[in-house]
């Protein structure tokens, strides 16, 4: 007789689709600040976050001299819950004959697994909005970390809790590099032992899997201007990009043939048309002047990210639990800082439908809190 499994008609029976999932594969969403959740759960789902202003040198000054007051002009990164993601199966007699073992190793953990890989991903392509970067693409060695390290110091970040976070590729290569494998020169057994890295040059090391390289369909496109652009210039009108499939991003890193140095440039916003990239803006401008149909050509990269966490903000919520009576059972389950509402309901053809869903929202707070180091792919 085949196995009913009445059990995966419940959320709590799919709480353990988490439960295999590496935390440290998936963990970005507690590397970066969650201070403004609690502001988000009180005040709907927009939160604004206060950035330090830029302010003058202190002033002499004797007591008893007339003060005079510097004025401050407050502005403030807005951190909205806007995305939302889900996973929907839907089992079929077949599929819940399964053992609950099975259910949970073929379906459970394979949605899980999206969830926590969505929402990681959409934190790193945030991450990748900071225009402060070094380049290693060439080859990844201890200097770029130490370059990393010296960036940070020159925006006066603090070096407390400074984190490096790199995927699979990079964190193999940095295994390999004598500064973090060697016993007698790291001074740390664990990369020689069991392949881990954890504390170097200030930074606490860590993997995540959701970093990853991109690369758009048509790297290469030319500027589309009868005049093309001089010194200074931030913005460009292009052309010849076939990029619908995979678009041109904030974060992505280009050149522009013809510019003095050939610079790399950061891409901060772009605009298209039926789909196409026709429009960059960028940092840092141009250091020379560039002719009309010159080519741009995308330098496909992944970042190792070295960061505080307050340089962006993530704030979570789950959707409510449904009650009892409206054909639906859910429940909410928290997996690492990720607020996860599990339903589960028939599908009218004798299945069972599983959905996992959440409510989140990323914004990248202050740039200078963070650098990428760039690693060709």
């Amino acid at each position: 007789m085949a196995n009913s499994n009445i059990s995966a008609l419940y959320p709590e029976f799919w709480f353990a689709a988490f439960d295999k999932l590496d935390i440290g594969d998936y963990n970005l969403q507690n590397q970066i600040s969650r201070s403004t959740e609690s502001a988000v759960a009180k005040h709907g789902d927009t939160v604004n976050v206060p950035l330090m202003p830029s302010l003058t040198a202190a002033d002499d000054w004797t007591p008893g001299d007339a003060i005079t007051a510097e004025n401050v002009t407050q502005s403030t990164a807005q951190v909205i819950l806007n995305k939302s993601k889900k996973k929907t199966i839907s089992l079929t007699a077949t599929e819940l004959s399964l053992s609950p073992y099975d259910l949970i190793a073929n379906y459970g953990q394979a949605m899980a697994k999206q969830i926590a890989v969505t929402v990681n991903t959409d934190m790193y392509l945030e991450l990748m909005k900071t225009p402060n970067f070094v380049d290693a693409i060439s080859a990844l060695d201890e200097d770029d970390i130490v370059d990393a390290r010296t960036a940070l110091q020159l925006n006066e970040v603090s070096s407390m809790n400074r984190k490096l976070i790199a995927g699979p590729d990079d964190m193999g290569q940095l295994l390999k590099l004598d500064a973090f494998t060697h016993a007698n020169v790291s001074g740390n057994v664990e990369a020689l032992e069991a392949g881990k890295l954890r504390n170097k040059f200030g930074f606490e090391i860590s993997e995540n899997t959701a970093i990853s390289k991109y690369t758009p369909v048509d790297v290469a496109g030319a500027v589309d201007n009868g005049a093309g652009y001089v010194l200074g210039d931030t913005t460009m009108v292009v052309k010849d990009f076939n990029d619908d499939a995979n678009p041109i991003r904030e974060g992505d890193i280009f050149i522009v043939a013809g510019e003095t140095g050939t610079p790399y440039h950061t891409v901060t916003a772009t605009t298209t048309t039926t789909s196409d990239t026709t429009g960059i803006t960028f940092t840092p401008a141009l250091v020379s002047s560039v002719a009309d149909s010159a080519v741009i050509t995308v330098t496909p990269t992944r970042s190792i990210l070295a960061l505080v966490p307050d340089c962006a903000a993530f704030a979570a919520r789950s959707y409510a639990e449904l009650p009892a009576g409206v054909g639906v059972n859910s429940s909410v389950i928290n997996w690492q800082g990720l607020p996860v509402r599990i339903s589960v309901w028939h599908n009218q053809t004798l299945g069972v439908n599983v959905q996992f869903d959440i409510l989140y929202g990323v914004k990248m707070i202050n740039t200078d809190r963070i650098v990428r180091i760039l690693s060709a792919v």
